[in-house]
């Protein structure tokens, strides 16, 4: 096994003269400040109702029937499948088999791309969590994230 360490110099973007502002939302992930707007994917909720659905189907199964067996086991690989790993519901797949890990990467990349200067709203994200009736839809969006990957890949570029 091997282990290499590469230095990179950053890449510099020229300037392009260009600001724009972000406000974040549930309903819509980003709208910019020039009325540009970008839905976002919400796996975490596909999913649960997915799981709701096949838990119904559980409960009408008559006791011991082989349809129960099956229900079951479609019950127990979603809920295990989503409560054993984060990482799973964090990039489960959704759409053209795209993942939000990779729909705020492209995102971020984009508005750095274009943009000298990007502002973005300051949200208490961990205050609205706390909120029970907000908190799922809230982290199922991953605002915290496409936050530190655009201050990360604005520092890389100069902006």
């Amino acid at each position: 096994m091997a282990s290499f360490v590469i230095e990179a110099c950053a890449e510099y973007l020229p300037k392009s003269g260009n600001s724009i502002g972000i406000d974040l939302g549930i309903n819509t992930f980003a709208t910019l400040s020039n009325g540009e707007k970008f839905e976002a994917p919400k796996p975490l909720k596909k999913n649960l109702k997915k799981l709701s659905r096949f838990q119904r189907k559980f409960a009408k199964t008559e006791l011991g029937s082989k349809r129960r067996e099956k229900a079951r086991v479609r019950v127990a690989k979603l809920s295990y499948g989503m409560l054993r790993k984060h990482a799973k519901v964090k990039d489960i797949s959704y759409g053209m088999l795209r993942k939000r890990t990779d729909f705020l990467h492209k995102l971020s990349t984009d508005l750095v791309k274009k943009y000298d200067t990007i502002v973005l709203e300051d949200l208490n994200v961990s205050g609205m969590v706390s909120n029970h009736k907000l908190a799922k839809a809230i982290s199922d969006l991953g605002w915290r994230e496409f936050r530190t990957l655009t201050e990360a890949k604005c520092e890389k570029c100069g902006r």
